[in-house]
């Protein structure tokens, strides 16, 4: 008796263990709880790919609005708790899932980097790629979109002495693809220069003073085209004696239209980083239904071992309480005499060996349902911490068609797996990838084309240098008035064109950069190829160990489940014998255990048979398919679904 009741305090003490471990769970829970805030699953609703201007022109300053994440749990998961307990069947774990798991929470973010990658090479930027997502080196050697500044090289606008190139007014320089671009400069510059003599200015330093102005509009264009139009001039004074028109007053009107003909010739050349983009927005998609696929599984098999471990607690207590009656009716024999005092160490031992068995799975199950806690909630909370979870399925029974053929199931995973849907996606980014390489071995060849009418005005002087006498009125001598406005009525009336044409042709002679980079996209397609039946390769041999896993599984229950019942028919005989003088209480406890053993493999055996089925579903990916998932419930994080527990016959008491 004394080795029991010490067996007995052990049993009593790990109860309290337990017990102040939840106290202890609680305390920390409430210590480091999140503030509360009213519950909002963390979903951009703005669709990052694209944006507007008009009409107000100010958005396009300001940074897109991204919301703050939500760490509040859904209100589902309080819907839940009824009597300190939360009564869970599988299909509202999976909702639950769905609404607060962090990891795909986290995995929700990429959908939108995507779409904000997608709106970055719409404005002919670079794409930066998305998770899962290779973006080959050899695509970066080369600029994106055309400008015009090949046309500006032979096309300068100037009208003789009155020449308006530009200076500091306008910026001619080439014009991207594909956001337009435009601007307005005003600047002020006044100098004083001593000269070394008189004979050209009539002064010995001579003071000039000149306001410019300028504006411009420009766009490029997926097809190798772009434009740009500006309009600017300046008015100058100077202190010279000399000088037949002062304030100098020129102005110049710039349209310019160049066009790719060969290398960045045409919407596939140039539009390679958008179309790798937009080809991203399915990378993130596939990402994320496979971030989806491996979280379900994971809870879907958590759950069933919260089940299995349920069951291995009943199975403990039933030991121990088999043992408890053997140690029991022991006593009594010995008490009048029927055993000796001997005969019952064994059964107190193994009392104490079902009790630290009982703590052993009480633990198990009570770490598994922190577990699952952990991967349901975005925190656990005070609430949360201080509840059990009751689990109200049952592991499933074996069916006759529960799995398909393995050849229907082959066909399943291959068009089902989101591996090997990257994998071709990633086929389908390094082909565009080729083709935009294969563009730049072409020699570079542009067409521009340039109108840039001019015009001069100021205060001539008239009846003096017959240069500016078409200027002057009739019959006007000495210095006539003029301003912007006449020099650019001239500009617009086309008094003094300039018109030009032309083509630019640059022809690399050996073009061993874009060579080597043509030959390394070929050969990055052809390893990811490689790759690719590497994916459906890994993806059958998934297939076949899941079947493999399922019918085996199968057998080991039905095994189990014969093992068990024999075993207790045995128990019962062996009970039956000990009763009536015929066996001794060893062999009777070396039953008892056989049973408790057998019970174990059989919930065991079941728990495998449940998880193989999970295996399977995942192999062939058709998990979200068999759970009834809709991935636009996912994406959003709110699912629409009722809850399984309130109405139903699993429903808690008082329901």
């Amino acid at each position: 008796m004394k080795l029991l009741t010490i067996r007995s305090l052990a049993f009593i003490l790990g109860l309290g263990v337990l017990a102040g471990l939840s106290q202890t769970t609680e305390v920390w829970a409430q210590q480091t709880a999140v503030p509360a805030q009213a519950f909002a699953p963390t979903v951009m609703t703005q669709d990052y790919s694209r944006t507007h201007s008009f009409p107000n022109i100010f958005d396009s300053f300001m940074s897109l609005p991204v919301p703050q994440p939500s760490m509040e749990n859904s209100p589902r998961l309080r819907d839940l708790m009824r009597e300190g307990k939360l009564w869970l069947s599988l299909q509202d774990a999976i909702a639950l899932a769905l609404e607060n798991n962090l990891d795909i929470d986290v995995a929700r973010f990429n959908i939108p980097i995507a779409q904000a990658d997608y709106l970055r090479t719409r404005a002919g930027s670079a794409a930066r790629g998305v998770s899962g997502e290779t973006i080959s080196t050899a695509l970066f050697s080369g600029a994106i979109g055309s400008s015009s500044s090949g046309g500006a090289g032979g096309s300068s606008s100037s009208a003789g002495g009155a020449g308006y190139s530009g200076g500091g007014a306008v910026n001619l320089g080439g014009v991207g693809c594909c956001d337009p671009v435009a601007g307005f400069s005003v600047g002020w510059d006044q100098n004083k220069t001593p000269l070394g003599t008189i004979a050209l200015t009539g002064v010995s330093s001579l003071i000039q003073q000149q306001t410019s102005y300028s504006t411009y509009f420009g766009q490029g264009f997926m097809t190798g085209t772009s434009y740009m139009v500006a309009l600017g001039g300046y008015r100058a004074t100077t202190s010279a004696l000399t000088a037949l028109v002062n304030p100098y007053v020129p102005s110049a009107m710039y349209i310019s239209l160049n066009q790719s003909l060969l290398q960045g010739f045409g919407y596939r050349a140039n539009a390679a980083q958008l179309r790798i983009a937009k080809n991203g927005l399915k990378v993130a998609d596939s990402n994320f239904r496979q971030q989806v696929t491996t979280t379900l599984g994971n809870v879907v098999n958590d759950y069933w071992d919260l089940l299995y471990y349920r069951e291995n607690v009943r199975v403990q207590e039933e030991a121990l309480r088999w043992a408890q009656t053997q140690l029991r009716d022991d006593t009594l024999q010995v008490e009048i005499g029927n055993m000796a005092g001997a005969e019952i160490t064994g059964a107190r031992a193994e009392v104490a060996s079902r009790q630290q068995n009982l703590i052993q799975a009480q633990t198990q199950y009570r770490q598994q349902e922190e577990k699952v806690k952990t991967e349901l909630s975005k925190h656990v909370d005070a609430d949360l911490a201080g509840v059990e979870i009751e689990p109200t399925d049952k592991l499933p029974e074996p069916t006759p068609n529960d799995i398909a053929s393995l050849e229907e199931a082959l066909n399943l995973a291959a068009k089902n797996r989101p591996e090997i849907e990257l994998a071709n996606l990633q086929i389908r980014t390094q082909e565009i990838t080729i083709q935009s390489v294969r563009n730049r071995l072409l020699p570079t060849l542009n067409a521009f084309a340039t109108f840039a009418p001019t015009g001069l005005s100021g205060h001539f002087l008239c009846g003096g240098n017959p240069l500016f006498q078409p200027s002057c009125p009739a019959g006007v001598t000495g210095y006539v008035p003029g301003g912007a406005g006449d020099a650019l009525s001239q500009v617009f009336h086309n008094v003094y064109p300039n018109y030009a044409l032309g083509f630019n042709l640059s022809i690399p002679i050996r073009n061993r950069t874009t060579q080597a980079d043509a030959a390394t996209a070929l050969i990055q397609e052809r390893q990811y190829r490689v790759q690719l039946q590497q994916k459906i390769n890994q993806a059958q041999q998934d297939v076949r160990n899941a079947v493999i896993a399922v019918g085996q599984a199968r057998l080991r229950i039905d095994a189990a489940k014969e093992s068990t019942a024999a075993f207790k028919e045995t128990l019962e005989g062996e009970q039956k014998k000990f009763h009536a003088g015929e066996s001794t209480p060893f062999l009777v406890i070396q039953r008892e255990r056989d049973v408790a053993t057998a019970e174990g493999t059989e919930a065991q055996a079941r728990d495998d048979y449940a998880k193989a089925l999970t295996q399977y579903a995942t192999a062939t990916g058709t998990i979200l398919g068999k759970f009834n998932i809709e991935i636009s419930e996912a994406k959003t994080g709110q699912v629409t679904r009722a809850m399984n527990i309130p109405g139903t016959t699993t429903a808690p008491p008082g329901q």
